[in-house]
């Protein structure tokens, strides 16, 4: 009866090694398997991120270009809304003069020069005023360019970041993948001997 068991015991014990190097072999397999997919993944990944930051960083550049654009057009439009402020504020004083000369005064003196001056000076200083105020529509344009342009160099370094953390979880992956690898083998030649 000892012999018997024995044989059995035996027999179990051939079947089960087999069965253990079976799957051992199957569980190093799939640990490559695993290690391959998150090694791409994690290069693929960073890929797309960086992808992801640089067409951002590609919009910022073109809302900087439109930024700057508004600004040179804001800045053409004050020149000629101040152009034509001064060509009212000479066809007022030259209507001044005409009305006054019709009364009989003199133009070239006294009250009548003080107020064709006085015309001509409030003229320029709306027509000044007029610049200022496209001036000051130009530079937040121009802040505004600059923000755009700050944006996409942020974007761009977070696109090389994410592209070098791709790079290092891929190596990170491999690496953690060789480690199990390293102790399904130290198992499965713990089950040959």
């Amino acid at each position: 009866m000892c012999i018997i068991t024995s044989a059995v015991t035996i027999g179990a014990l051939s079947i089960s090694a087999a069965v253990a190097n079976t799957m051992l072999a199957v569980g190093a397999v799939a640990t490559v398997a695993s290690t391959v997919l998150g090694t791409v993944s994690s290069y693929q990944q960073g890929k797309q991120q960086q992808a992801m930051y640089n067409y951002q960083a590609k919009v910022a550049q073109e809302n900087e270009k439109i930024a700057n654009q508004n600004a040179a057009q804001e800045r053409q439009t004050g020149i000629e809304e101040a152009r034509l402020q001064r060509m009212k504020t000479l066809q007022a004083v030259g209507s001044q003069q005409a009305a006054m000369a019709a009364n009989g005064m003199d133009v070239t003196q006294g009250t009548s020069l003080d107020i064709i001056e006085d015309t001509a000076a409030m003229g320029e200083l709306d027509a000044l005023q007029i610049e200022t105020n496209y001036e000051k529509k130009a530079l937040a344009y121009e802040q505004q360019a600059n923000n755009f342009s700050n944006q996409a160099n942020l974007d761009y370094i977070a696109g090389k970041n994410a592209y070098t953390s791709g790079k290092i979880g891929a190596v990170s992956s491999g690496l953690n993948g060789l480690s199990k690898l390293t102790g399904v083998a130290t198992k499965w030649a713990g089950f040959g001997s």
